[in-house]
This record gives structure tokens, C-alpha cells and sequence, in this order.
């Protein structure tokens, strides 16, 4: 306390046998320190209630055990309450001539990220009773035996990083067991060259580097025997979730983002990307082609025109009236002289006045301007499919007439929705359609009734792939985006070697190229672009088709209509 651990945050077990003058020395060293003073004589349950969370997890702290007698009934009490003690850095000192190693690897203590113990070191020798033996114990060593780290003394010049070394340098080829679903795309999957049971995804590209540096094997499971993914449910966790808490495997690689239960039942690893929830919707008709002669403009630009038609109408009939000698006559007449700019015809006269000359150059230039306009456009909406506005947001989804379909596997999300604080995500669960079957719950997409919820990736490999659907999109906005992650087992004092390894991975750009690579298995390279352009249609030499020109016979049509009801009129009134 005096050396390599002075000025650090101590939380000192003192064991009440300890005699008067060494409690004295040990307080004495640690009064440069900041400390919190356990007696190991308490009760250890009702002290862990005491505490903050930061006093029983907190890395920076050095929880130091001074004991006489073995001290594992008071940590058992207080590590079999809800698993909050786990202290990163462990000390103890055993004051005793009896041999207290086998505490070093003991159940109690097992959740200790780093543990050293020291205990007099006995050489036959005088003047050497200062020196202390340190022992540490590594796990997953073929012996599991309690290693020696050399002898300590009062002179000697050591840091932290001496007494508290690595116990993890290597898994020694331990096989862990771990609880997937081979339905994730593509992050985990059955390989497709491979023997059934083999997988195959970003994942296992994950877990195949990570094995070949720390020196272990793993084993994957193709599905959880609820096929459940992993949610809390009546009190417990089901599917590869709770295959991790029941300690029936080590940990858990499949698609799981950080939740608040998820962090107080689990130890989460770093995350190694950022994903949510997509949305999928088939990309919506297009017009029908023989409405392409109103297309050019919108409603507003086609209601301006005709109420300037008849604005210019009525002015120049009365304009017209106003003179000694009319020069169009009657309204018939007026109408066409005005209409005539509008076909793109030539006025066969001028008026006399000049006030009807301003009048008419003026709306003989807007209707240049609109008939130019319309020609242009009418050439590309003729042989290009105009498509109605693609739903792209939660809001407009929630707005809109379609439902969601989602299959019913055990994920966060169905619930989340309902309880939501948002009320587009309220409304969303208020609209989801919950299948048994991930085939049934694609099919009311393909009715166009309904939006599918699942990973972004997933989505599109399973409609692309699977499904071959090409006309599918996603909403460019996603439903709880969050960084992906995997889960160990509570108070995994391993953990953080997959953590280092995860960050350096992800550091080096691996996980983005994996999921790159492991998604262009599924839907080809340049997969993107190609997406971008699947379903265009190609508009280079295209003949026009009586398709696309039935608006024009349409309107020829509606225009013989009025000109025979116009016929049938005069030869009635004459």
C-alpha cells in the first residue's frame, strides 16, 4: 500500500483476528490511500446492500483481504446475493502459518479479473521474514495448478503490473460452448459448402481469428432447443439468452444489441457495429402509362391554366365587345383565337388596338413557355415509369394504410413497440401482425398490406436471396439502431480478451469487410448498384406502345364526345 499500489482506492477486508499492533501497521499504510474498512466478521449480504455498485465493480478499486482464517464465508455470502461483486483487482494476504493457497481458486473468488495471494514464505533461513511468496492461479492451464509468481519484500521495486498479471495469456485450446441460431444472415448461417452443423458469417470469421490468437476451440449450436432468440419472459430468459444465464453455454455471438436487462443479467462485450431493425416494403406500382398525357404537370400547374384560359377568356370577349368594330365577334370565335396559342398554332390576325396586343403577346409568350415545358416532359413520362412517393420514415409508415408483419422468435422488439414512449413506434405495435413462421410472415409483404420488421442485413438477403424478390426497398430509417454485441455469462472474468480482440478487429476495418464479403455471397458483388438498378426499365431506343400512347386515343376520344354533343346541339337550336 505504501509501494505499487499508494495513492489507489482500496477497499480493505480486515479479519477481526488479526492482532492489535499488525491492524495498527496495516492502517498505518493505508492512510495515504483512500479506503473503504470491511469486517470480515459481518454479515456479508447485508453489507453488499450497503454498497454502491461502484464499490462492488468499479476497475479503479483494489480490493485487498487480510485474513488469519479462511475468509471464503464471508465473500460466499456476499457473491451468492445477485452476482454484483465482482471486483476487477483481488489481494489477499493470508497472516497465518497454515497453508491457505487452495483460497486463491476458490467458487468465491472465480469472478476475479485479476488475483494474487500472499502468504509468508518460509526458506529456513533468519532475516527473511519480511518476504512473502505470491501465488495466482490460471484457469484454463492443462494442470490447473497454483502458480508461484516469486517472492515480495518490503525493498523490492515492483508495479502493479507485476502482481496483478495476466491470468488469461491463453486459453490453452479450451473449447467453449456457445449458444446460437444458425438463422442470422449473414452474420451467422449454415455454410453452404459445408456439412450440415458447419456455419458460416461474419461471426465465425469473428470467432476464427479470435480463436487462432488466444488458442481455443469453439462449438456452435444450430438452433436453441425453444427457438426462442433471447428476451426476459415470466421471470426468466429464454432462447440463446438463456441458454448463457443458465450456464448450459459460455456465451452468445448471434445478432444482439445493448438493452438495459440484457447489461444487469449479462456481461456485454465492446460492440463491433451498428445495425437496428430495417423495415421492408415491395416498392410500390407505377402509374398506368395512359395517364402519362397529365403527367408533365401537377394538379396546381393544370388548375393555373385553366383558370388563366378562362381569365383571357373573358377579357378578351369583353375587350372585343368594347370596340366600335368587333374584330373576333362572338365568344366561339374568342375561344378559339385563344386556344390557338395553347396547340402551339400561329394567330391568323392581330387585334387593331395595341392594348389587345400587350394583352395577347403577353399570353401568347406563357402558353410558348408552358407548351415547351409540357413537350419535354411529355417525352420522358411517355417512356419512363413514373412511380407514387415511396414511404421512407417511421412516421409516414405509421401514417400510412400498411401494417407490419414480424415472426414471432423471441426478440425485444414486439414489446418494445407497444410500450413505446414514441407515438409512431406505439402505433407500429398497435399495427403488428405477430407469425409463427418467418415464411408466413413474408407473404402479406408480397400483398403489398404489410411493412417486414427485421435486421437490416437479414432483410435484404432473405427477400433478395431467399425470396428473389428484386422490386424490394428499405425505409432509409431504422428501428432502434443500436451497436451489436456479444453477451458472456455474469461476472466473466475472461471477457475482456474477446473485448480486446473485438476492438482490434474492428480497428483494422475486418468486421466491415467481413459483412461486405459474407452479404455478397448471398447477393453477388457490386451487389448495391446493381440493387439501385434492378427493376428500371430500359428506356434506350424503346418504341412507344399503344400503352403508352392510350391517354392520347383516351382524349381524342373525350374530344369527338364534346364535338358531337356540340353538333347534335346547334343542329337542335338552327
Amino acid at each position: 500500500m505504501a509501494g505499487p499500489l499508494a495513492g489507489r482506492i482500496l477497499v480493505l477486508y480486515l479479519d477481526p483476528a488479526l492482532r492489535s499492533h499488525v491492524l495498527g501497521k496495516i492502517l498505518t499504510s493505508a492512510i495515504q490511500n483512500s479506503f473503504i474498512l470491511v469486517d470480515l466478521a459481518s454479515n456479508g449480504e447485508e453489507w453488499r446492500k450497503e454498497q454502491t455498485t461502484a464499490v462492488l465493480r468499479a476497475d479503479n478499486l483494489v480490493h485487498v483481504v487480510v485474513f488469519v482464517s479462511d475468509p471464503r464465508p464471508f465473500f460466499r455470502s456476499v457473491a451468492n446475493t445477485d452476482n454484483i461483486w465482482r471486483p476487477k483487482f483481488l489481494l489477499m494476504f493470508s497472516i497465518s502459518k497454515e497453508s491457505h493457497e487452495y483460497v486463491v481458486k476458490a467458487e468465491e473468488f472465480s469472478y476475479c479479473e485479476r488475483i494474487v495471494m500472499f502468504r509468508p514464505h518460509s526458506s529456513g533461513k533468519k532475516g527473511h521474514s519480511n518476504q512473502m511468496e505470491m501465488l495466482t492461479y490460471f484457469p484454463f492451464s492443462h494442470r490447473q495448478s497454483i502458480v508461484s509468481l516469486g517472492l515480495w519484500s518490503v525493498s523490492a521495486e515492483l508495479l502493479t503490473e507485476n502482481i496483478f498479471i495476466d491470468r488469461f495469456p491463453s486459453f490453452e485450446g479450451y473449447m467453449f460452448l456457445l449458444g446460437t441460431w444458425f438463422d442470422d444472415y449473414p452474420y451467422l448461417h449454415q455454410a453452404k459448402t459445408k456439412p450440415e452443423g458447419e456455419g458460416d458469417g461474419v461471426e465465425v470469421e469473428m470467432l476464427n481469428t479470435l480463436a487462432a490468437n488466444l488458442n481455443f476451440t469453439f462449438d456452435l449450436t444450430t438452433k436453441p432447443p425453444d427457438e426462442k432468440w433471447g428476451y426476459f419472459e415470466n421471470g426468466s430468459w429464454t432462447g440463446m439468452l438463456g441458454m448463457v444465464y443458465n450456464g448450459d453455454k459460455n456465451f452468445t455471438v448471434n445478432y444482439f444489441g445493448y438493452t438495459n436487462k440484457r447489461i444487469e443479467d449479462f456481461d456485454a462485450s465492446v460492440s463491433y457495429w451498428m445495425e437496428g431493425f430495417g423495415l421492408a416494403l415491395l416498392k410500390p406500382q407505377p402509374f398506368p402509362k395512359w395517364r402519362s398525357v397529365y403527367y408533365p404537370f401537377t394538379p396546381v400547374v393544370w388548375m393555373s391554366v385553366a383558370v388563366s384560359s378562362i381569365v383571357v377568356l373573358m377579357v378578351m370577349y369583353f375587350q372585343d365587345l368594347a370596340q366600335d368594330k368587333p374584330v373576333l365577334g362572338s365568344l366561339g370565335h374568342v375561344w378559339l383565337y385563344v386556344l390557338r396559342p395553347v396547340l402551339s398554332h400561329a394567330l391568323p390576325r392581330l387585334p387593331t388596338r395595341h392594348s389587345q396586343r400587350v394583352f395577347i403577346a403577353a399570353w401568347w409568350l406563357a402558353c410558348l413557355i408552358l407548351t415547351t415545358a409540357y413537350t419535354a416532359n411529355l417525352i420522358a413520362f411517355l417512356t419512363i415509369p413514373l412511380y407514387p412517393k415511396q414511404l421512407q420514415t417511421v412516421e409516414q409508415l405509421a401514417k400510412s394504410n400498411y401494417r407490419v408483419s414480424m415472426f414471432d422468435y423471441g426478440e425485444f422488439v414486439p414489446q418494445a413497440l407497444k410500450s413505446s414512449r414514441d407515438p409512431f413506434y406505439r402505433t407500429l405495435g398497435q399495427k403488428l401482425d405477430l407469425f409463427t413462421d418467418d415464411a408466413e410472415s413474408v407473404y402479406p409483404v408480397l400483398n403489398r398490406t404489410h411493412a417486414y420488421i427485421e435486421s437490416y442485413s437479414y432483410s435484404l438477403i432473405y427477400f433478395l436471396d431467399v425470396f428473389q424478390v428484386s422490386n424490394i426497398y428499405m425505409l432509409r430509417e431504422q428501428l432502434y439502431p443500436g451497436h451489436l454485441c456479444w453477451y458472456f455469462k455474469k461476472n466473466t472474468p475472461w471477457k475482456f480478451k474477446f473485448d480486446v480482440g473485438l476492438q482490434s478487429m474492428v480497428q483494422a476495418g475486418l468486421i466491415a469487410h467481413w459483412l461486405k464479403v459474407k452479404t455478397e455471397d448471398f447477393l453477388g458483388v457490386d451487389f448495391e448498384r446493381k440493387l439501385r438498378l434492378e427493376g428500371k426499365e430500359n428506356t434506350a431506343a424503346l418504341p412507344l406502345t399503344l400503352q403508352h400512347t392510350q391517354g392520347l386515343f383516351f382524349l381524342l376520344l373525350f374530344g369527338w364526345v364534346v364535338a358531337t354533343a356540340v353538333f347534335i346541339r346547334e343542329i337542335i337550336v338552327i
